[in-house]
């Protein structure tokens, strides 16, 4: 059995469990040890990369015996392998604090144009992702399809 986990500071590791049977030393005598035949458990904790976790997902992912429950979890930790890809509409609300510096900041931006709050923060998100993204700190784009900001280019046609 192995199972897949990421942790709260976004880590993953591969949970393995195999249970067989081998020859089993019973008395812990090293000069003259018996050996019986006995069930065994060896259980592991195997830390993997982004990129081997994506990997261990995408071979569950596309296995045909992979029951939809176990996809949907799938494509909540890694949305790329969803043949649906995420829905724009769906919005996550998180809470955040900002300096005084950047909530005037923030306020001058909003008085200058049609975005709100969030609309705001998001691109600045998408923005500073794309930029890290370029410069290889982030390997791996989940939305690599995706149009930045499609409302922007609806709104120039």
């Amino acid at each position: 059995m192995q199972q897949l986990y990421k942790t709260k500071s976004n880590r993953y590791f591969v949970y393995v469990k195999r249970e067989f049977e081998t020859w089993v030393d019973v008395n812990d005598d090293d000069l003259n040890p018996k050996y019986k035949l006995e069930e065994v458990i060896d259980e592991k904790i195997i830390p993997l990369s982004l990129a081997r976790a994506k990997q261990f997902a995408r071979e569950v992912y596309s296995d045909d015996q992979t029951d939809e429950e176990t996809k949907k979890q799938i494509e909540k930790y890694f949305p790329v392998l969803s043949k649906d890809r995420l829905d724009r509409e769906v919005k996550y609300q998180k809470k955040i604090y900002l300096s005084e510096r950047a909530n005037w900041y923030l306020e001058l931006m909003l008085d200058e144009s049609k975005d709100t709050n969030s609309s705001s923060i998001e691109k600045l998100i998408i923005k500073e992702f794309k930029r890290l993204h370029s410069e290889g700190v982030f390997v791996d784009d989940p939305f690599p399809d995706e149009e930045d900001f499609p409302e922007k280019e609806q709104a120039t046609k």
